[in-house]
């Protein structure tokens, strides 16, 4: 996945001064060897341990040197003028600290990204039985989250956007102090986004670049110890933002969902 990712961006970086960095969090499968073999110009960081997402992508920021650091996941495809449509964004925005752009299944379908800011009640309907008690409410609610009434084909402005695919100011990284490793794997958007708004600049998708993603890929291998990363993230993120006490009671909360979502990898993986 990551050689194709590398071949579209070289292949769709003409006339922007520019830099491809490689983070390999001490992968097993040869992909740093074979990127420094066919592609001398990309620069591999080997990190020698599993940082995670957010370790290793801070380690890709602090080594890279460009005005603009475009973070992405292995398994994209860079369409062609996805990096100047969104470089020139910026450049024409100076009050957008952020952006992604559209982005699409390799079947084409529209993945409907970018989201508000989730309050401590919408973890509590998301993720307990109190979203089954309420359903209505948190159906009325998710639409409103994840902006059911825009089609994505426009440019607007947002809370959250996916860092799977999120070109963010240098300045502002160092502004806000770069990645939270206290969150491994998820919640890592929300996290930096909500930041990256508090110091007072805005993220906007734009609609007239297109990146192909083929979402989750990298995590259905390892979907068992996916969950017990997700579900500690989910706790970490809500002890940073709404407090300790909430934390543990939305921990508590949660075990039912927790359990039974271990038991259906365990079983699974045993077949």
């Amino acid at each position: 996945e990551v050689l194709r990712a590398v071949e579209s961006l070289i292949a769709t970086g003409e006339g922007l001064e520019h830099e491809i960095l490689v983070v390999d969090n001490a992968s097993r499968d040869g992909s740093a060897a074979a990127i420094r073999e066919q592609y001398p110009s990309v620069t591999v960081i080997e990190t020698g341990a599993n940082l995670w997402f957010t370790g290793g992508n801070n380690a890709g920021i602090s080594a890279s040197q460009g005005d603009y650091v475009l973070s992405l996941n292995p398994d994209t495809v860079a369409c062609p003028g996805m990096l100047q449509t969104m470089v020139a964004y910026l450049a024409a925005h100076p009050e957008v600290g952020a952006v992604t752009c559209r982005m699409e299944f390799p079947d084409g379908t529209l993945q409907r990204n970018c989201s508000r800011l989730a309050a401590y009640t919408d973890m509590l309907f998301d993720y307990t039985l109190l979203g089954l008690i309420f359903a209505r409410w948190r159906a009325r609610r998710r639409q409103w989250m994840w902006y059911a009434d825009w089609d994505r084909l426009s440019d607007y402005s947002v809370e959250v956007a996916p860092d799977s695919n999120l070109m963010v100011r240098r300045s502002v990284l160092d502004e806000v102090q770069h990645y939270d490793e206290g969150l491994k794997l998820y919640f890592t958007e929300d996290d930096l986004c909500r930041r990256i708004l508090e110091h007072g600049h805005e993220i906007h998708y734009v609609a007239g670049a297109t990146l192909i993603h083929a979402e989750h890929a990298s995590t259905t291998k390892v979907q068992r110890l996916a969950t017990q990363v997700y579900f500690d993230d989910l706790i970490a993120y809500a002890r940073k933002y709404f407090g300790r006490a909430r934390a543990l009671l939305l921990g508590a909360l949660i075990f039912p969902t927790r359990a039974a979502m271990y038991l259906k990898h365990t079983v699974a993986r045993s077949r």
